[in-house]
């Protein structure tokens, strides 16, 4: 399946674009390793030697002999030595093919998605991933780039990523994306000490020529994010957000205008940030500063029109962009719910599939930490492809093209 996908000839291309070749013949080569870090979200509880077991045995033809001689010291050393900018590379690879045309009549839905990972609790990771004032920590930038100490291979023979339960505080990491479901992708990531830090990221690198007019983003939360609303408003896209009832008394929705179908409208709290030209800015004056929503209230004790539920109401709500009341808010309903099975089914539903409903990442250094999420974009990719292999990145490489392994 990985091979399908990702050809040994992109594979090397990448390999040879971060300058990660071997200059010598190693029994743990670059291509290899690429295929590994793959691999290890398609076998998460096995360890390291395992894991190269199972994959060298379903190619003996491309990797033989390293499978039966490699131990877990020296796996993770190649790790080190392959470093991230391959798998970076690889994604913004993967992430390129949603440039690519859809089927005719069918608007682009993104989903946003923010999923905790945790990871093991060693020096490197937590001046990387511990926020300032988090037990006297200093964090690192939303990237997650930082130096530290090495993978040493011990515990990688453990299959540490199944759900274990923890004491005190988890070291965690986010991954924040935005993920085309259609063709399970992430067009735009960022990983991250929170998930605030992780939106500044994926603003920092924004895909302008995806997520303009004609997108629709879903997410949900306990609470939309006002820095991701913002940027998503200035590029054109359309929103949907569905609120689960127990948002954030501090980021309240108050009821400003109340339309005839049970809606209203509402603003966001305002974030300090430029936000550019918004719809609905020329009702600023009436709802005073911070962007303009509709609220439509989905639960089955949605509000009659015009009543006040509090912050946001006890029963679900969605939070919208479609501030036109000549489409009601049934008509909002019923376009959620014909994306929303499509938009869960994304990076995090991946990940809980694979490891559980926690999972726990094997990399000791913030870099392998990186390493092994873009792995998890790519094998995610991978598996989407093989359920439905028109939508695949494999696309994008012409040598590739009607061959299979």
């Amino acid at each position: 399946m990985l091979v399908q996908t990702f050809r040994p000839e992109l594979m090397d291309r990448l390999v040879d674009k971060a300058e990660r070749r071997e200059r010598r013949r190693r029994l743990l080569p670059a291509r290899l390793m690429m295929y590994f870090a793959l691999a290890m979200w398609l076998f998460g509880t096995s360890s390291y030697e395992e894991v190269l077991a199972k994959l060298t045995g379903g190619l003996p033809e491309m990797f033989q002999d390293a499978g039966d001689l490699a131990s877990a010291a020296a796996i993770a050393r190649a790790r080190m030595r392959l470093g991230v900018e391959p798998l970076k590379e690889l994604c913004a690879h993967v992430a390129a093919s949603a440039g690519q045309p859809g089927p005719p009549g069918t608007e682009r839905v993104f989903a946003f998605e923010s999923v905790a990972m945790e990871v093991p609790d060693t020096p490197a990771n937590r001046a990387a991933y511990v926020l300032p004032g988090v037990d006297g920590e200093a964090t690192g930038e939303a990237t997650g780039e930082a130096t530290g100490d090495g993978e040493r291979g011990d515990g990688a023979d453990r299959g540490d990523r199944t759900r274990r339960p923890t004491k005190g505080r988890a070291l965690d990491v986010w991954l924040v994306s935005l993920t085309e479901c259609r063709m399970c992708l992430s067009v735009a990531s960022a990983i991250a000490p929170s998930p605030e830090l992780g939106i500044e990221g994926i603003i920092a690198e924004w895909p302008h020529d995806l997520l303009g007019a004609g997108a629709l983003v879903v997410g949900e939360r306990e609470a939309v994010p006002t820095a991701m609303w913002n940027a998503l408003a200035a590029a054109g896209a359309h929103q949907i957000w569905r609120l689960d009832g127990r948002t954030d008394t501090a980021r309240p929705l108050p009821v400003v205008r109340a339309l005839p179908d049970g809606s209203y409208l509402s603003k966001l709290p305002p974030d300090g940030r430029a936000a550019g030209a918004e719809p609905g800015a020329e009702l600023g004056a009436e709802l005073g500063a911070g962007a303009v929503v509709r609220v439509v209230p989905c639960g089955p004790s949605a509000s009659a029109p015009g009543r006040s539920r509090g912050p946001a109401g006890s029963a679900p709500v969605l939070v919208t962009s479609f501030l036109d009341d000549s489409v009601t808010a049934g008509e909002i309903t019923a376009r959620h719910e014909s994306v929303a099975e499509m938009c869960r089914n994304g990076v995090g539903r991946f990940a809980d599939q694979i490891a559980g409903l926690r999972v726990v990442l094997r990399s000791k250094s913030p870099e392998l930490v990186r390493q092994e999420i873009y792995a998890m974009l790519c094998t995610y990719h991978a598996v989407g492809h093989l359920l439905s292999p028109m939508h695949s990145a494999d696309q994008l490489s012409v040598e590739a093209r009607g061959r299979t392994v």
